[in-house]
Parts: C-alpha cells; structure tokens; sequence
C-alpha cells in the first residue's frame, strides 16, 4: 500500500488534456478501471487527480464531471476514512461493525456486513444474524458452493447471482427474507474469504456505481483483516521459542532475496493500463527493461491482448524501431517505419496490434515501451493525447524506480549493514548485480565438533545458541562492511568486496575474524559460569578474483560469489583448529603492517599445481597496543581509533593509495605507543611543566618511534610518524624542532587530527570543548601550529560533519 501511494501521490503534478469529445469519457474510465481493478487504492487514485488542472477547451467539461462527482464524492469520503480507521483497530472481531456503519452511511439504508475466512470457516459479522441469515451462512461456506464460485469466476454475486447458485447446488429450503451481495477474494487463482452484505431489499436494486463502492470498502477491509489475522495466526502458533526456530528456519537460509524482481512492475505497468488503457485503445502492452543496458525489454503488463499469445515476445536493442525510439526519445508511429523494418519487426508489431510507440524515459534513458493499438474512438492520436501519455507513463516509471530503491533497502539490509544501505541507494549506480569479475576477500567461520555438541543438546537449546552465534558473527561482518553472504548450518559465509568494494576490503575481513574470535571468547565466558561446553571457531580468510552476481533459478535467485578464491578459503576454514584465524600469503600480505602473524604450514588445495603458503593470524598490532593504554588511562578509550578515521579521510582527500592509506592508518594508532612506562599524570598535569618534566614528555616519541622501528619492524614512514607528529609548523614542537615542509607529511596530518580529537575528548583536568569551539581554536594555529593547506582541507571535513549532523536532528 505504501509503495502504491507513492506513485498516486504524484499524481496532481500533471496537466491532463483531450480532445474534447474525449475527455469526460477518458476521466469516468479512470474513476472506474480504478475502482474495479484496484480498488483498495480506488480512493487514493481519484483523489489524486487534481480536477482544477484538466485543460478544457469549452465549460461544459467541468461542469459534466461537478455532476459526475457529487455522489461519488460521498463515496470515496467514506473509503477513504473506513481505509485510514481501520488500519487502527487490531481485533478482528471490531472491524464489521465499523465497516457496516460506514456503509449503511453511504447507501442510506441499513446494512450488516460479514468477513468468512475460508481457512478456518470462521464468520465475523456485525450483528446478530437474524434467521435468514444464519441458515444461508452455512450454505455459503459448503464446499460445492465455493467450488461453483471459483468455477464461474465471479467477482461480485449480486440477489440474482445468490438465488441462481443456491437453486443450482440444491438449497431450495432457503427462503429469502433479507438481499444478498457478495464479493469473493481470491489469491492463486482459489477464493480463501467472502464478503458478505445484507440488508432487507435495498442491496436488491442497486446500481453499478454503488456496487463499485461496496467493492472498494470491502477490498480495504481484506486487506485489514488479512493482516491480523495473520498476525494472530503466528503469535498462536509460534511461542518464544518458536518463534527463534522460526528465525533460524527463514533467516539462516542466505540473502533469500530475488534481486531481479525488485519493484512491482507488473503492478504498476497494469494499474496505468488499467486508468488508460480501455478509454485510450483498443491494445496496449508495456515492455520494460530487463538488464541495467535498457538493451533487451520484455512484457511487464497488456490489455486487449491474449496473454498467452504475447507472454513470450520480448524486443531487442537491435531492433530498427527501438533504436529509433532510443535516439528520438519521443513516440513514433509504425506507419512511419514500415519501409525501414524487417520482417521479423513488423511480425511483432502486428501481433501486438500496434500503431504507435511511446518510450518510457528515466534519466533520460529509454527503459521501457508503451506500444498502443488504434484508439477506441478510432481517431488519430493528438499532440495533447500524447503529452497525457507522457506524463502519467512518466509517473509509473519513477514509481518503479522509487518501489526499486525501496525494495533494495529491505533486500540488502538482510546482509549488509544499515548504513552500507543508505550509502548503496544515495548512489544506486555504484551497485553491480549483474556478473562481474572482481576481487574480494572471502572469510569462513564455522563451529569446531558441532555435530557432536548438538546431539548432546535440546532441540530448543541447539537453536538459541545457533541465533546467538550467527546474530553475533552477522553483526561483526555488518559493522566492518562485509557482506553476509549465506549461512550454512553453523558455518558463516561472508565476503568483502562484493557488491560494494572498499580499498581496504582484505583488512576488513582480518579485523572481523579477530573481533569475531572475541565474540565467541565472551560467550564462552558466560557458558563457563552456567556449566555449559565451550563454542570454539576456526576462521579461514582468502582474497582473490571471483564471478559475482545473480545466480540460481528464476524461481530463486541470489547474490553470490564463486571461483577459486571462495574454495581456497573454505579449505582453510576446515584446517583451522578451535581459535585459529588462517589466511593465505596474499591476504598476509596486505595486512603484515597491522598483524601479529606466524608462518604456519604449506597445505596442497585441489586445483592448484602449487601449494599455498598459510599464515595464522595472532592479534592487531594496534589493537594489543591500544589494549594496554586504555588499561591504565580509561579517559583515552577510542582516540586513537578516532585519530586513525580521521587521518585516513584526510588522506582519501590527499589522493594517497591504498597501501599508503593502510600505511597512514595502521601508524596513526601507534603514535602514543612510547607513553606505556611513563608516568601517565605528566601528560594531564594542569600545571606548567617543569623542565624535567617536558623532557620527559618529550622522550615519549623517541621511545616510541624506537619502539615501533625495532620491535614491530615497522616501515620508514611510519617510524617517522610516531617520532615527529608532535613538530609545529613554525619550528616550536619535538624532538627535533623541525618547521614546515621539514615535518614529514603523515606527521603534519597527524598532529592536526590528534589535536583536535583531544579536545573535544574528556580530559582529567578538564571537560571538552563543542565540536564548534575546537574548530575555532585550532583556526587560530594554521600557519603557527599546524600546516595551513592541510588544516583547510580538515576543518572543511569537520565543517561538512557537522552540517550533516544538525540537518539529521532536523529530520528527526
């Protein structure tokens, strides 16, 4: 419903125009087409059609259509307040009294109203059933009485359709002393529910228009009913710890999203037939777009048409006619073409019955066709006709798009992280779901000997650790913008790189597979205190090139990987022992500056002449160091990681490479590495230093640059970072009073970074400083204390942060 009003909702933007023997007919098809065929948007529809636009060339138009309305005005005021009330009422039992006040209200006369779930033969009625009634209520639900009515295809059983069925199943002991209507709803091509009205003799004698009301109230309340009673259906059937195996049953099958359906457009494609198609021509069919290239199109909606003689048309790019409507970006009409198209072309215009070609445009692209047969008033099609097409073709099309982006919000943020969302739909163009090479790295995770724990295991007990497990594991591949892409059994499958790429995607998946490994250390802690076996994980990581895109079935597809990367790293996963992280060289490799890690073994792997070198991963660099310091110094938790983003935006900015930004990153978390040891209320003293107290701050980044350079072997760049990114720009920093361009460039970036996040932190002598305020007091340093080129571009970020953030607390 919500996707629907999207697309009505825009409806008033449009200038609708005729020719004038053709306008109040084409408006009346509108109320009606969307009364009968979607009714329970019908309200919607005609209140979106902004009345006071229509150009007309003579006043008798508007005049017509004041007439045309005063009843149905009255109508669509009731649909639209019984479709608003009752989205508010949750007992099934509340909804046909409701609903049988409201249209006793609209028909003037009283009326009861009854909802029959087929499913469970249960009747909510909106009174007492008089005796009439309760005799004829059973008939309705016998077997044969449904079987006929599915039989005879019926959308609405009127008295005469009641008495016919009842003297033909045989229930001539039925007197009638009240009038029937019926409406039955079905889903797969079978009626699941009726709704029944009654009232004395009135529903006896009405007419179209009312019965078109009576439709739309009882379309409304379907889908009302529907929706709690499938509600109550799950909360009954499924207790709390059902309701876990019914998470673990749906949500541990993988992505599990079509993402080749996203956006309704057969919905669309027939609600705009269904307001312009009869009223406009005899045929119409749209094609629309089945790749990202707008190179092939197939049928989405038809009307006039046997579908089973059109379901299998598609056109092509090459195609004379497409290609025209692609360069002209405007209709055409056949009779134009024929001396340029083929054989094959005029075969599929003919069997479509067309005459005329309107492109459906996005971004200017052609994504889809509007092919019309000749018009039912058999006149030529005008400029004003076409400009009409246009614009409501123009809104179908952006609700398609918008339904699309909807849909892929819901789809992806089954699998990757909320905020990886927000960033794949504000640029839908950066999103590649079609085949691709690519390269990513790929991290396996699996429980050790859980088979044999789970036999010894409650069924219930087995499926709250499975939840809490994969939650877990899920949530740490979310936060470092992986990909969860399946889970099979107790084994997590998750990629980084793939649908969306980061420069540092292999890093990503080293950070998870150590934090991972915390999690499962946690959770252990907590079974060791209730007496329960320890969970213990081995983890296998590989990067390398793969095949990513939609695959499987039409049924069913997903996104997902294959190639041999993905099958190197399953195997290391089955070699890792409880609490091993092992990775290939490759991955080794670019993340060697970040990482503990030791040489572990060469391992033969099927289809590789030569064997891999496997490496186990020990523990973050940073991480062991960062540990230590927010051990002694609780007020410092998070700067360096905060420090190290920082730098690392900054450096985007810069156009530094990838190594280089994995370089800039990992040494920015080191830069206080030399405090350890030291007397850590020297750095927080409110006080003026002594000079022996200065020296001794000062000693902290030679300790540390030897620290890093002897012990973790760390690159020249980095060494020089930890050492100078206490310099000023203008020579009055240590321990080298280097000025300028002097200042290697890390440790100008850093000093900035690291100063600014001490002040808006928490210190113990005093409390931070606004966001605001530090900005201006580290303006007041460019070009004393900091390089001025690179403070413009940070206080430029910090700027553009903070307009962001006051404009998210607007929103809210």
């Amino acid at each position: 419903m919500r996707k629907c009003a999207h697309f009505l909702l825009v409806l008033p933007h449009i200038d609708l125009q005729f020719d004038l023997q053709f306008d109040l007919q084409f408006l009346r098809q509108i109320y009606l087409q969307a009364t009968i065929s979607y009714t329970n948007i019908a309200y919607l529809a005609i209140n979106c059609i902004n009345i006071n636009r229509i150009v007309c060339s003579e006043g008798d138009l508007s005049k017509g259509i004041n007439q045309m309305d005063t009843k149905q005005a009255n109508y669509l005021s009731i649909v639209e307040r019984v479709a608003r009330e009752i989205s508010g009422i949750n007992d099934p039992e509340d909804i046909p009294p409701y609903v049988s006040k409201h249209i006793s209200k609209g028909i003037g006369d009283e009326v009861q109203y009854a909802f029959i779930d087929l499913d469970v033969n249960k009747v909510y009625e909106s009174a007492v059933l008089d005796d009439t009634v309760q005799k004829i209520l059973p008939f309705f639900l016998q077997p044969k009485f449904v079987a006929e009515v599915n039989k005879l295809d019926w959308s609405v059983i009127d008295q005469r359709g009641v008495r016919f069925l009842v003297d033909k199943i045989g229930g001539h002991n039925i007197d009638f002393n009240s009038s029937f209507l019926i409406i039955p709803k079905k889903r797969d091509q079978a009626i699941t529910h009726f709704s029944i009205l009654w009232a004395s003799d009135i529903l006896g004698a009405i007419d179209k228009e009312e019965i078109d009301f009576l439709s739309t109230v009882c379309s409304t309340v379907v889908l009302r009913m529907a929706c709690i009673l499938n509600t109550q259906k799950t909360s009954k059937k499924e207790g709390k710890e059902l309701r876990r195996k019914a998470f673990e049953l749906k949500e541990l099958t993988g992505m599990g999203s079509d993402l080749t359906s996203l956006g309704k457009e057969d919905f669309f494609g027939t609600f705009l037939l269904n307001v312009m198609g009869r009223a406009l021509s005899k045929t119409a069919v749209i094609f629309l777009s089945m790749n990202e290239n707008n190179t092939e199109y197939s049928i989405v909606a038809s009307r006039g048409l046997e579908k089973k003689l059109i379901d299998k048309v598609t056109i092509a790019e090459k195609l004379i006619f497409v290609q025209e409507l692609r360069r002209k970006k405007k209709h055409i009409f056949v009779s134009e073409l024929m001396d340029v198209l083929s054989v094959e072309e005029k075969d599929i215009l003919s069997e479509l019955e067309t005459q005329t070609l309107v492109p459906l445009l996005l971004k200017n692209e052609v994504v889809g066709i509007l092919a019309l047969g000749e018009r039912i008033n058999l006149k030529p099609y005008t400029q004003k006709v076409f400009d009409s097409i246009h614009g409501i073709a123009q809104q179908m099309v952006m609700a398609i798009e918008a339904s699309k982006l909807t849909n892929l919000r819901y789809a992806f943020s089954r699998y990757v992280d909320h905020q990886l969302v927000d960033g794949i739909l504000s640029d839908p163009g950066k999103l590649k779901l079609g085949g691709e090479r690519r390269k990513i790295t790929v991290l396996f995770a699996d429980i050790r000997g859980f088979t044999t724990m789970a036999e010894k295991m409650r069924p219930e007990e087995v499926v709250d650790l499975l939840n809490t497990y994969l939650s877990g594991l899920t949530g740490v591949v979310f936060k470092y913008g992986g990909t969860l892409d399946k889970y099979m059994g107790d084994c997590v499958m998750a990629v980084f790189g793939a649908p969306i790429s980061h420069y540092n995607d292999t890093e990503r998946a080293v950070f998870s597979a150590v934090e991972m490994q915390e999690y499962i250390e946690a959770i252990n802690a907590k079974r060791d205190k209730e007496g329960l076996e320890r969970v213990e994980i081995g983890i296998g990581i590989n990067t390398g090139f793969v095949i990513s895109g939609n695959m499987g079935s039409v049924d069913r597809m997903d996104y997902t990987v294959i190639g041999d990367a993905v099958n190197t790293a399953s195997r290391l996963e089955g070699q890792a022992a409880k609490g091993q992280i092992l990775v290939t060289k490759e991955v080794f490799d670019e993340v060697k500056y970040l990482v503990e890690a030791d040489y572990l073994t060469s391992l033969a792997v099927k289809g590789r002449e030569q064997q891999i070198e496997v490496f186990e991963i020990k523990e973050m660099i940073a991480r062991k160091y960062l540990r230590v310091v927010e051990k002694r110094e609780p007020y410092i938790i998070g700067h360096f990681l905060n420090v190290a983003q920082d730098v690392e935006v900054v450096g985007v900015k810069l156009g530094l490479s990838s190594e280089d930004l994995t370089k800039l990153r990992a040494s920015a978390m080191l830069i206080d590495v030399g405090r350890i040891g030291i007397n850590e209320r020297v750095f927080n003293k409110k006080e003026k230093l002594t000079p022996e107290e200065f020296d001794l701050i000062k000693s902290h980044v030679l300790r540390g640059a030897e620290y890093v350079e002897k012990k973790l072997h760390l690159f020249k760049e980095g060494v020089e970072l930890v050492k100078h990114h206490h310099e000023f720009w203008d020579g009055s920093g240590y321990p080298d009073r280097l000025k300028g361009v002097e200042i290697p460039l890390w440790a100008r970036v850093v000093c900035i970074v690291d100063n600014y996040n001490a002040l808006i932190s928490k210190r113990p002598f005093r409390n931070p400083f606004t966001a605001a305020k530090a900005i201006e007091i580290m303006k007041e340093g460019s070009g004393k204390k900091y390089d001025p080129e690179l403070m413009d571009i940070y206080m430029e970020i910090l700027e553009a942060r903070i307009r962001e953030k006051a404009k998210k607390e607007t929103f809210r």
